[in-house]
């Protein structure tokens, strides 16, 4: 019975990134250290919907502790890979599959809508039911899938550095107006600082005049440019995580609908935001294929995907993605564990809440 906004989840992401290691040339290439990453899934078939959180045995106890913290009446039990109940190839005679990889429509800067723009956020208990909750659609079609169907989706995390916030502020310095700071070596300062000396005085101070004309204030802008400047200086100012995502849709080729596939490309839209970010499907990743050597071609892409989700891959070999960044709040919307207000009966809830006995219990 979770009555916690996404909030909570955030807090969690926030402890997972102090696993942060940026290690050295000797690390790194000699003893083989490589920064941590993680998998958070979501995962639906005929037995109901589930939430999985891959890790390291190293930092089992950390992730464990992390949840506790937050959801105090949560159970957290290890279980087996669920992908290895399949066969270790497929497409084949049985199985099929489809697949793809998303991608941000815009530069990570612009966020994608999170929970706080949802309903989710400052309301007490009693008005569990006002909650609109992004995943609920997602917890719903999951909840629908027949015997022989699978739905795997998953985001795999790293901590990310501080590249993509410098990127954040050079786009808030073009919206804005002011003068983007670029690196310069120091022969090509110098030269820059003598031709804007010696242009200066021959144009009587013109130069510098221009420049300054050039730049725009903050109350010039449209009040929508003005939301969308506060929302990209939020997004930046939180932790952030390279990010990669990716879902199968796997079925028996007797089960297998393929109207899966719109729908969950559909509640991923509810995500978007025209001035700001959004999801839109990885061509060079999808299993399709187009209509030259269709056949082989679709089932090369399809085996591929399905290794690289068992495998967890994506930041290093063998499989590189295509990754982006997002900050805890955007991770927190689309993978959180959704409360009461989600009534589908596919969710497995703990039945009865656990406590310690009082101190005055008779021995």
């Amino acid at each position: 019975e979770v009555a916690k906004s996404p909030k909570a989840m955030e807090s969690i992401l926030a402890g997972i990134h102090g696993t942060a290691k940026s290690p050295d040339f000797l690390e790194k290439y000699w003893k083989g250290v490589i920064q941590p990453w993680f998998s958070l899934e979501i995962v639906g078939d005929e037995t109901g919907v589930h939430f999985y959180i891959w890790t390291q045995e190293f930092f089992r106890k950390m992730i464990e502790a992390q949840v506790y913290a937050q959801y105090p009446s949560s159970e957290v039990t290890i279980v087996e890979d669920y992908t290895k109940n399949l066969p270790a190839s497929i497409p084949n005679d049985k199985w099929n599959l489809w697949g793809t990889e998303f991608m941000l429509v815009k530069p990570d800067a612009y966020p994608i809508r999170t929970y706080e723009d949802f309903t989710l956020e400052k309301i007490s208990v009693k008005e569990e039911e006002q909650k609109i909750d992004p995943l609920s659609a997602l917890v719903e079609f999951m909840g629908l899938l027949t015997p022989g169907e699978k739905l795997w989706i998953q985001i795999l995390i790293t901590p990310a550095g501080s590249a993509w916030k410098e990127a954040g502020e050079r786009l808030i310095a073009k919206i804005t107006g002011r003068e983007v700071k670029a690196f310069e070596a120091l022969p090509t300062k110098i030269v820059h600082g003598i031709n804007t000396e010696i242009l200066g005085k021959l144009m009587g101070g013109e130069a510098e005049q221009k420049r300054e004309e050039k730049k725009s204030k903050i109350s010039d802008l449209t009040p929508g440019e003005r939301d969308v400047l506060i929302a990209i200086e939020k997004n930046i100012g939180k932790l952030g995580f390279e990010t990669g995502i990716r879902w199968l849709y796997l079925a028996e080729r007797d089960r297998y609908n393929g109207i899966a596939i719109p729908a969950v490309m559909g509640i991923f839209k509810q995500f978007a935001s025209p001035a700001m970010n959004g999801f839109k499907p990885n061509k060079l990743a999808t299993t399709s294929a187009g209509y030259f050597n269709k056949k082989a071609i679709e089932a090369k892409k399809k085996f591929r995907m399905y290794n690289a989700y068992r495998l967890r891959s994506f930041f290093s070999p063998p499989y590189l993605g295509q990754k982006f960044v997002f900050n805890t709040s955007e991770l927190a919307t689309i993978y959180h564990f959704p409360g009461t207000v989600v009534g589908s009966p596919g969710m497995s809830r703990v039945e009865a809440k656990k406590g310690a006995p009082p101190s005055n219990l008779p021995i």
